[in-house]
């Protein structure tokens, strides 16, 4: 271990002599980026421009997001691992044109800053460890860190769709309400997305992504689609298709969402059953583990004493 120390250091420096080059490259970009803007921005607003731009500029995160967008830029990412990501990301509710540059900075950012930390905790500890096994603790940190964000994501992909499905039924009831009322389609979307913002933020967030695209799309059909593929839900895929439906062939709206709403009230009734009957079955395990074998030292506990006292008595 004490023979690969000189080299696990000049790793160590050259790691981060790349690193402050790459940052010192992002800067100088941002700057001329920055100097760019602040000559085509208008008199009035140039100084708030400079003071908005500077922020964002030296924030931590602005410069993570900078580095992944470096290496998008430099062709290292298929154009399928970048969909794929987007897609990922969009589903987490995290959108936005530096959402996959500040998930792939993140990435290289803990690739890298882990192993480094555990060369210095394992140099300050002196443990007779040996070099297989050092380089087995480094390697597994380099790993964590390139995994951690994608178990960070999908952990918190699956509970925003657990919050989409939850909150979908409420969200159709709003649209009840408001076709009922004699609005349409697009004011309806946008009046859930604001009305449930504080209820459920996950599916005011989807209605409010659909709303800002009806603004900028004129097929209202992509739109709708583009709602139930962004997330795969199976709630927001069936009430896709039956916006679609209403559209096309001139059903009332109000009788179509009124029924998918009482469809996916009572799924959910049906899982929250199922899951209560599951419950006995599940039970059953612990039940053994921990209550029969205090009813066993209960029941054969005095008999057993009794055995041992006269064990005891008859040693000669």
């Amino acid at each position: 271990m004490i023979g690969l120390m000189p080299a696990l250091w000049v790793a160590t420096i050259a790691t981060l002599l790349v690193m402050v080059m790459l940052t010192a490259a992002i800067v100088r970009r941002q700057r001329i980026g920055r100097r760019l803007r602040d000559l085509r921005a208008p008199p009035s607003g140039r100084a708030a421009n400079v003071v908005a731009v500077r922020r964002v500029g030296t924030s931590s995160l602005h410069l993570i997001a900078a580095l992944g967008h470096w290496i998008v830029r430099r062709g290292l990412l298929s154009t399928g691992t970048l969909d794929e990501l987007r897609a990922s990301l969009a589903a987490t509710g995290v959108r936005g044109a530096s959402a996959v540059g500040l998930f792939i900075g993140v990435k290289i950012l803990l690739a890298t800053l882990l192993p480094l930390s555990a060369i210095v905790l394992l140099s300050r500890l002196e443990s007779d460890m040996s070099a297989l096994s050092y380089r087995a603790l480094i390697a597994a940190a380099a790993i964590g860190g390139l995994l951690l964000p994608d178990w960070i994501v999908r952990a918190r992909r699956n509970r925003y769709l657990r919050e989409v499905e939850r909150g979908l039924p409420d969200a159709l009831d709003v649209m009840v309400i408001c076709t009922q009322a004699g609005i349409g389609l697009g004011q309806a979307i946008v009046m859930v997305g604001v009305e449930l913002q504080d209820v459920c933020p996950a599916i005011a967030s989807e209605f409010a992504q659909t709303a800002s695209e009806l603004s900028v799309i004129a097929d209202t059909r992509q739109v709708l689609v583009n709602l139930g593929a962004r997330t795969s839900v199976d709630g927001l895929r069936r009430l896709t298709a039956t916006l679609l439906q209403t559209l096309q062939y001139g059903t009332p709206m109000t009788d179509a969402l009124r029924g998918l709403a009482g469809e996916l009230r009572q799924e959910t009734l049906t899982r929250y059953e199922a899951g209560a009957g599951r419950l006995s079955v599940l039970l059953t395990l612990p039940t053994l583990l921990f209550i029969m074998p205090c009813v066993f030292l209960i029941a054969g506990g005095p008999a057993g004493i009794q055995v041992m006292h006269i064990l005891h008595n008859h040693k000669p």
